[in-house]
Protein backbone atom coordinates (compact mmCIF):
# COMPACT_ATOMS: atom_id res chain seq x y z
CA UNK A 1 0.00 0.00 0.00
CA UNK A 2 3.18 2.35 1.05
CA UNK A 3 3.82 2.62 -3.03
CA UNK A 4 0.19 2.51 -4.58
CA UNK A 5 1.04 5.79 -5.91
CA UNK A 6 3.61 3.98 -8.50
CA UNK A 7 1.40 2.73 -9.81
CA UNK A 8 -1.74 5.07 -10.07
CA UNK A 9 -2.27 6.94 -13.80
CA UNK A 10 -1.25 10.64 -13.03
CA UNK A 11 2.18 9.14 -11.74
CA UNK A 12 2.04 7.12 -15.21
CA UNK A 13 1.23 9.96 -17.00
CA UNK A 14 4.38 11.93 -15.29
CA UNK A 15 7.19 9.54 -16.16
CA UNK A 16 5.56 8.78 -19.68
CA UNK A 17 5.60 13.12 -20.32
CA UNK A 18 9.25 13.06 -18.80
CA UNK A 19 10.29 9.95 -20.94
CA UNK A 20 9.09 11.64 -24.11
CA UNK A 21 10.75 15.04 -23.13
CA UNK A 22 14.03 13.71 -22.54
CA UNK A 23 14.19 10.67 -24.86
CA UNK A 24 11.67 11.81 -27.65
CA UNK A 25 14.78 12.36 -30.27
CA UNK A 26 15.47 8.48 -29.99
CA UNK A 27 12.16 7.67 -31.05
CA UNK A 28 12.28 6.82 -34.60
CA UNK A 29 9.20 8.18 -36.77
CA UNK A 30 7.57 4.42 -37.79
CA UNK A 31 7.41 3.98 -33.59
CA UNK A 32 5.93 7.62 -32.91
CA UNK A 33 3.40 6.77 -36.11
CA UNK A 34 2.53 3.35 -34.79
CA UNK A 35 2.25 5.18 -31.02
CA UNK A 36 0.29 7.41 -32.46
CA UNK A 37 -2.15 4.72 -34.39
CA UNK A 38 -2.15 2.60 -30.64
CA UNK A 39 -3.42 5.51 -29.24
CA UNK A 40 -6.38 6.17 -31.77
CA UNK A 41 -7.30 2.43 -31.48
CA UNK A 42 -7.68 3.03 -27.84
CA UNK A 43 -9.89 5.89 -28.52
CA UNK A 44 -11.97 3.70 -31.10
CA UNK A 45 -12.76 1.29 -28.35
CA UNK A 46 -13.44 3.60 -25.33
CA UNK A 47 -15.74 5.67 -27.66
CA UNK A 48 -17.27 2.10 -28.72
CA UNK A 49 -17.68 1.24 -24.79
CA UNK A 50 -18.88 4.53 -23.56
CA UNK A 51 -22.89 4.65 -24.54
CA UNK A 52 -22.83 1.05 -22.24
CA UNK A 53 -20.90 2.39 -19.91
CA UNK A 54 -23.26 5.15 -19.71
CA UNK A 55 -26.62 3.50 -19.62
CA UNK A 56 -25.25 0.76 -16.84
CA UNK A 57 -24.27 3.30 -14.46
CA UNK A 58 -26.96 5.59 -15.02
CA UNK A 59 -29.73 3.09 -14.69
CA UNK A 60 -28.07 0.96 -11.57
CA UNK A 61 -28.04 5.11 -9.37
CA UNK A 62 -31.46 5.94 -10.22
CA UNK A 63 -32.69 2.39 -9.30
CA UNK A 64 -30.92 1.64 -6.28
CA UNK A 65 -31.90 5.33 -5.02
CA UNK A 66 -35.61 4.25 -5.15
CA UNK A 67 -35.13 1.54 -2.27
CA UNK A 68 -34.50 4.93 0.11
CA UNK A 69 -37.53 7.39 1.43
CA UNK A 70 -39.24 8.83 -1.26
CA UNK A 71 -39.01 12.20 0.37
CA UNK A 72 -35.24 12.03 1.05
CA UNK A 73 -34.63 10.98 -2.79
CA UNK A 74 -37.21 13.56 -3.98
CA UNK A 75 -34.63 16.21 -2.25
CA UNK A 76 -31.70 14.50 -3.38
CA UNK A 77 -31.75 14.37 -6.97
CA UNK A 78 -32.97 18.17 -7.62
CA UNK A 79 -30.70 19.22 -5.18
CA UNK A 80 -27.73 17.35 -6.90
CA UNK A 81 -28.47 18.91 -10.24
CA UNK A 82 -29.10 22.25 -8.48
CA UNK A 83 -25.84 22.31 -7.24
CA UNK A 84 -23.59 20.93 -9.56
CA UNK A 85 -25.71 23.14 -11.82
CA UNK A 86 -24.37 26.18 -9.85
CA UNK A 87 -20.94 25.13 -9.55
CA UNK A 88 -20.86 24.85 -13.19
CA UNK A 89 -21.87 28.41 -13.67
CA UNK A 90 -19.53 29.70 -11.19
CA UNK A 91 -16.40 28.27 -12.60
CA UNK A 92 -17.53 29.66 -16.09
CA UNK A 93 -18.75 33.17 -14.83
CA UNK A 94 -15.18 33.88 -12.92
CA UNK A 95 -12.84 31.75 -14.80
CA UNK A 96 -14.04 33.18 -18.48
CA UNK A 97 -12.91 36.80 -17.85
CA UNK A 98 -9.50 35.78 -16.13
CA UNK A 99 -8.96 33.29 -19.36
CA UNK A 100 -10.01 35.87 -21.76
CA UNK A 101 -8.94 39.18 -20.53
CA UNK A 102 -5.25 37.65 -20.51
CA UNK A 103 -4.93 37.70 -16.32
CA UNK A 104 -3.73 34.21 -17.18
CA UNK A 105 -1.54 33.56 -20.63
CA UNK A 106 -2.37 30.74 -22.71
CA UNK A 107 -0.19 30.27 -25.30
CA UNK A 108 -1.70 28.94 -28.84
CA UNK A 109 -0.69 26.32 -30.09
CA UNK A 110 1.07 26.48 -33.60
CA UNK A 111 1.93 22.70 -35.66
CA UNK A 112 4.99 22.77 -38.00
CA UNK A 113 5.32 18.67 -38.44
CA UNK A 114 2.10 17.29 -38.26
CA UNK A 115 2.68 13.46 -37.03
CA UNK A 116 -0.38 11.01 -39.20
CA UNK A 117 -0.53 7.09 -37.53
CA UNK A 118 0.59 4.57 -39.46
CA UNK A 119 -3.32 2.84 -39.30
CA UNK A 120 -6.84 3.83 -38.88
CA UNK A 121 -9.41 1.39 -37.57
CA UNK A 122 -12.94 2.66 -36.88
CA UNK A 123 -15.49 0.93 -34.89
CA UNK A 124 -19.16 1.54 -36.13
CA UNK A 125 -21.42 3.66 -33.69
CA UNK A 126 -23.98 1.19 -32.52
CA UNK A 127 -25.76 3.56 -30.04
CA UNK A 128 -25.17 7.60 -29.07
CA UNK A 129 -24.31 8.56 -25.91
CA UNK A 130 -27.46 10.97 -25.51
CA UNK A 131 -29.99 7.75 -26.71
CA UNK A 132 -28.47 5.78 -24.11
CA UNK A 133 -28.43 8.69 -21.58
CA UNK A 134 -31.99 8.94 -22.28
CA UNK A 135 -32.64 4.62 -22.20
CA UNK A 136 -31.67 4.53 -18.73
CA UNK A 137 -33.51 7.54 -17.13
CA UNK A 138 -36.28 6.60 -18.86
CA UNK A 139 -36.46 2.79 -17.46
CA UNK A 140 -35.67 4.35 -14.38
CA UNK A 141 -38.73 6.27 -14.14
CA UNK A 142 -40.90 3.38 -15.58
CA UNK A 143 -39.78 1.65 -12.87
CA UNK A 144 -40.61 3.64 -10.44
CA UNK A 145 -44.28 2.98 -11.02
CA UNK A 146 -44.09 -0.95 -11.81
CA UNK A 147 -41.33 -2.05 -8.85
CA UNK A 148 -40.16 -4.46 -11.58
CA UNK A 149 -37.39 -6.62 -9.57
CA UNK A 150 -36.00 -7.33 -12.71
CA UNK A 151 -34.71 -3.74 -13.35
CA UNK A 152 -32.76 -3.98 -10.67
CA UNK A 153 -31.19 -7.06 -10.87
CA UNK A 154 -30.32 -6.03 -14.31
CA UNK A 155 -29.43 -2.36 -13.38
CA UNK A 156 -27.12 -4.12 -11.08
CA UNK A 157 -25.63 -6.75 -13.30
CA UNK A 158 -24.79 -3.72 -15.77
CA UNK A 159 -23.84 -2.28 -12.92
CA UNK A 160 -21.22 -5.09 -12.48
CA UNK A 161 -20.17 -4.78 -16.26
CA UNK A 162 -19.42 -0.84 -16.62
CA UNK A 163 -17.11 -1.71 -13.78
CA UNK A 164 -15.01 -4.46 -15.12
CA UNK A 165 -14.75 -2.66 -18.82
CA UNK A 166 -13.89 0.26 -16.65
CA UNK A 167 -11.13 -1.27 -13.95
CA UNK A 168 -10.27 -4.00 -17.28
CA UNK A 169 -10.33 -2.78 -20.26
CA UNK A 170 -10.41 0.92 -19.98
CA UNK A 171 -8.24 1.42 -16.88
CA UNK A 172 -5.83 -0.65 -18.85
CA UNK A 173 -5.67 1.24 -22.29
CA UNK A 174 -5.55 4.84 -20.92
CA UNK A 175 -1.99 4.38 -20.15
CA UNK A 176 -1.32 3.37 -24.38
CA UNK A 177 -4.44 6.27 -25.38
CA UNK A 178 -2.73 8.97 -24.02
CA UNK A 179 1.51 7.42 -24.62
CA UNK A 180 0.59 8.26 -28.23
CA UNK A 181 -0.71 11.59 -27.57
CA UNK A 182 1.67 12.85 -25.87
CA UNK A 183 4.32 11.72 -28.76
CA UNK A 184 2.20 13.54 -31.30
CA UNK A 185 2.50 16.84 -28.74
CA UNK A 186 6.14 16.74 -28.93
CA UNK A 187 6.77 15.53 -32.08
CA UNK A 188 4.48 19.24 -33.42
CA UNK A 189 6.26 21.28 -30.98
CA UNK A 190 3.04 21.84 -28.20
CA UNK A 191 3.78 19.53 -25.72
CA UNK A 192 6.17 22.10 -23.91
CA UNK A 193 3.78 24.93 -24.16
CA UNK A 194 1.24 22.68 -22.58
CA UNK A 195 3.25 21.82 -19.48
CA UNK A 196 4.07 25.48 -19.06
CA UNK A 197 1.02 27.57 -19.15
CA UNK A 198 -1.35 24.88 -17.65
CA UNK A 199 0.30 25.22 -14.17
CA UNK A 200 -1.48 28.15 -13.33
CA UNK A 201 -4.67 26.72 -14.88
CA UNK A 202 -4.13 23.95 -12.27
CA UNK A 203 -3.84 27.14 -9.62
CA UNK A 204 -6.85 28.43 -10.89
CA UNK A 205 -8.96 25.48 -10.71
CA UNK A 206 -7.69 25.27 -6.49
CA UNK A 207 -8.07 28.43 -6.01
CA UNK A 208 -12.19 29.06 -7.68
CA UNK A 209 -12.99 25.31 -6.34
CA UNK A 210 -12.06 25.77 -2.76
CA UNK A 211 -13.20 28.81 -2.23
CA UNK A 212 -16.16 28.62 -3.42
CA UNK A 213 -17.36 25.47 -1.25
CA UNK A 214 -15.48 27.40 1.46
CA UNK A 215 -17.74 30.31 1.06
CA UNK A 216 -20.98 28.33 0.64
CA UNK A 217 -20.32 26.36 3.99
CA UNK A 218 -19.55 29.59 5.60
CA UNK A 219 -23.36 31.17 4.21
CA UNK A 220 -24.51 27.97 5.55
CA UNK A 221 -23.23 28.54 9.05
CA UNK A 222 -24.57 31.83 8.99
CA UNK A 223 -21.44 33.36 8.23
CA UNK A 224 -20.11 32.68 11.69
CA UNK A 225 -16.38 31.94 10.95
CA UNK A 226 -15.46 30.12 13.82
CA UNK A 227 -18.19 27.56 12.85
CA UNK A 228 -17.23 27.30 9.31
CA UNK A 229 -14.05 27.15 10.14
CA UNK A 230 -14.62 23.92 12.54
CA UNK A 231 -16.95 22.62 9.99
CA UNK A 232 -14.16 22.60 7.04
CA UNK A 233 -11.30 21.35 9.66
CA UNK A 234 -13.82 18.38 10.18
CA UNK A 235 -13.14 17.70 6.65
CA UNK A 236 -9.76 18.14 5.83
CA UNK A 237 -8.94 14.17 6.80
CA UNK A 238 -11.12 13.16 3.97
CA UNK A 239 -10.26 15.98 2.07
CA UNK A 240 -6.15 14.76 2.29
CA UNK A 241 -7.79 10.79 1.38
CA UNK A 242 -9.20 12.54 -2.04
CA UNK A 243 -5.96 14.53 -2.68
CA UNK A 244 -3.55 11.50 -2.21
CA UNK A 245 -6.03 8.63 -3.16
CA UNK A 246 -7.15 10.34 -5.96
CA UNK A 247 -10.33 8.50 -5.12
CA UNK A 248 -13.45 10.04 -3.55
CA UNK A 249 -15.31 6.35 -2.79
CA UNK A 250 -12.45 5.99 -0.75
CA UNK A 251 -12.46 9.16 1.74
CA UNK A 252 -16.46 8.21 1.89
CA UNK A 253 -15.92 6.21 5.48
CA UNK A 254 -14.05 9.48 6.80
CA UNK A 255 -16.92 12.04 4.99
CA UNK A 256 -19.66 9.97 6.84
CA UNK A 257 -17.85 10.69 9.95
CA UNK A 258 -16.93 14.08 9.81
CA UNK A 259 -20.12 15.07 8.57
CA UNK A 260 -21.93 12.92 11.35
CA UNK A 261 -19.70 15.74 13.51
CA UNK A 262 -21.14 18.45 11.56
CA UNK A 263 -24.79 17.86 10.91
CA UNK A 264 -27.68 18.12 13.74
CA UNK A 265 -28.77 14.36 12.33
CA UNK A 266 -26.03 11.56 11.72
CA UNK A 267 -28.33 10.11 10.28
CA UNK A 268 -28.69 12.08 7.16
CA UNK A 269 -24.66 12.14 7.16
CA UNK A 270 -25.42 7.64 6.62
CA UNK A 271 -27.85 9.02 3.65
CA UNK A 272 -26.44 11.72 1.78
CA UNK A 273 -22.49 10.85 1.38
CA UNK A 274 -22.67 7.45 -0.18
CA UNK A 275 -25.93 8.37 -2.14
CA UNK A 276 -24.42 11.93 -3.62
CA UNK A 277 -20.70 10.60 -3.50
CA UNK A 278 -20.83 9.62 -7.35
CA UNK A 279 -23.00 12.73 -8.65
CA UNK A 280 -21.99 15.59 -6.75
CA UNK A 281 -18.69 16.39 -7.68
CA UNK A 282 -18.26 19.80 -7.42
CA UNK A 283 -14.34 19.51 -7.71
CA UNK A 284 -15.25 18.34 -11.91
CA UNK A 285 -17.67 21.41 -11.93
CA UNK A 286 -14.62 23.66 -11.66
CA UNK A 287 -11.78 21.45 -13.42
CA UNK A 288 -13.50 20.12 -16.68
CA UNK A 289 -14.67 23.86 -18.20
CA UNK A 290 -11.80 25.71 -17.20
CA UNK A 291 -9.57 22.75 -18.56
CA UNK A 292 -12.07 22.49 -21.64
CA UNK A 293 -11.85 27.11 -21.86
CA UNK A 294 -8.30 26.97 -21.81
CA UNK A 295 -8.03 24.33 -24.32
CA UNK A 296 -10.30 26.58 -26.83
CA UNK A 297 -7.49 28.87 -26.28
CA UNK A 298 -4.71 26.80 -27.21
CA UNK A 299 -5.99 25.56 -30.12
CA UNK A 300 -7.32 28.85 -31.07
CA UNK A 301 -11.28 28.20 -30.69
CA UNK A 302 -13.59 30.85 -29.60
CA UNK A 303 -15.18 30.40 -25.89
CA UNK A 304 -18.15 29.13 -25.41
CA UNK A 305 -20.65 31.36 -25.49
CA UNK A 306 -23.79 31.70 -22.75
CA UNK A 307 -25.96 29.60 -25.31
CA UNK A 308 -23.60 26.91 -25.70
CA UNK A 309 -22.58 26.66 -22.21
CA UNK A 310 -25.95 26.38 -20.89
CA UNK A 311 -26.45 23.49 -22.78
CA UNK A 312 -23.22 22.31 -22.28
CA UNK A 313 -23.71 22.12 -18.40
CA UNK A 314 -27.48 20.90 -18.84
CA UNK A 315 -25.81 17.76 -20.30
CA UNK A 316 -23.01 17.53 -17.77
CA UNK A 317 -25.68 17.97 -14.91
CA UNK A 318 -27.57 14.49 -16.32
CA UNK A 319 -23.84 13.08 -17.20
CA UNK A 320 -23.02 13.30 -13.46
CA UNK A 321 -24.76 10.54 -12.81
CA UNK A 322 -22.87 8.23 -15.01
CA UNK A 323 -19.92 9.28 -13.64
CA UNK A 324 -16.84 6.54 -13.68
CA UNK A 325 -15.60 5.14 -11.12
CA UNK A 326 -11.28 5.69 -12.28
CA UNK A 327 -8.94 8.64 -12.45
CA UNK A 328 -10.29 10.43 -15.10
CA UNK A 329 -13.72 9.19 -15.15
CA UNK A 330 -15.70 12.19 -15.21
CA UNK A 331 -13.66 13.52 -18.01
CA UNK A 332 -14.25 10.46 -20.62
CA UNK A 333 -17.89 10.77 -19.55
CA UNK A 334 -17.47 14.44 -21.07
CA UNK A 335 -15.75 13.93 -23.72
CA UNK A 336 -18.35 13.39 -26.07
CA UNK A 337 -20.36 15.99 -24.68
CA UNK A 338 -17.53 18.52 -25.37
CA UNK A 339 -17.05 17.57 -29.34
CA UNK A 340 -20.85 17.80 -29.10
CA UNK A 341 -21.44 20.94 -27.47
CA UNK A 342 -17.69 22.71 -27.96
CA UNK A 343 -16.55 21.05 -31.45
CA UNK A 344 -13.92 19.31 -29.78
CA UNK A 345 -11.41 17.60 -32.33
CA UNK A 346 -9.69 14.17 -31.29
CA UNK A 347 -6.69 15.86 -30.63
CA UNK A 348 -7.95 18.42 -28.27
CA UNK A 349 -9.95 15.60 -26.33
CA UNK A 350 -6.62 14.19 -26.11
CA UNK A 351 -4.59 17.04 -24.65
CA UNK A 352 -7.93 17.61 -22.51
CA UNK A 353 -7.82 13.83 -20.67
CA UNK A 354 -3.99 14.22 -20.46
CA UNK A 355 -4.32 17.68 -18.40
CA UNK A 356 -7.69 16.34 -16.27
CA UNK A 357 -5.34 13.48 -15.18
CA UNK A 358 -2.50 15.38 -14.23
CA UNK A 359 -5.00 17.44 -12.43
CA UNK A 360 -6.81 14.74 -10.76
CA UNK A 361 -6.12 15.24 -7.21
CA UNK A 362 -6.74 18.28 -6.76
CA UNK A 363 -10.49 18.18 -8.60
CA UNK A 364 -11.13 14.71 -6.54
CA UNK A 365 -10.03 16.23 -3.73
CA UNK A 366 -12.40 19.41 -4.32
CA UNK A 367 -15.08 16.58 -4.95
CA UNK A 368 -14.80 15.44 -1.68
CA UNK A 369 -14.67 18.66 0.07
CA UNK A 370 -18.37 19.15 -1.79
CA UNK A 371 -19.42 16.16 -0.57
CA UNK A 372 -19.40 17.52 3.29
CA UNK A 373 -20.94 21.25 1.84
CA UNK A 374 -23.63 19.40 0.70
CA UNK A 375 -24.81 17.35 3.28
CA UNK A 376 -24.95 20.29 5.14
CA UNK A 377 -27.14 22.28 2.65
CA UNK A 378 -29.26 18.71 2.31
CA UNK A 379 -30.08 18.95 6.36
CA UNK A 380 -31.16 22.65 5.70
CA UNK A 381 -33.70 21.84 3.00
CA UNK A 382 -34.45 18.73 4.56
CA UNK A 383 -35.80 20.37 7.75
CA UNK A 384 -37.29 23.20 5.59
CA UNK A 385 -39.44 20.08 3.79
CA UNK A 386 -40.70 18.46 7.52
CA UNK A 387 -41.42 21.39 8.71
CA UNK A 388 -44.00 22.20 6.28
Amino acid sequence: MKFKFLTSLPFILILMVLAVIFFGNIFPLWFREFALAISLLCKEIIIFLLPFIIFAFVLSGLTELQNESFKLVAILIPLVCLSNFAGFWTSYLMATPVLTNSALKITELTRNNVLSPAFEFHFPIIIKNDWALLGAISIAFLNNFIKSPYIMIFGKLSNMLANILLKKIIRRILPFFIFGFIIKMWHEGTLLLIIKDYSMVLFLIAVLSYGYIAFVSLALCKFNFKNAFTKCKNMAESVLIGLVGMSSAVAIPNTIKACEKNLDSPKIAKFVVPASANMHLLGDCFAIPIIACAMMASFGTHYPTMSEYLIFSLKGVIAKFAAAGIPGGSALIFAPIMMDCFGFTSEMVTAFLTIYLLFDPVATSGNVFGHGMFAMLFEKVYDLVKKN
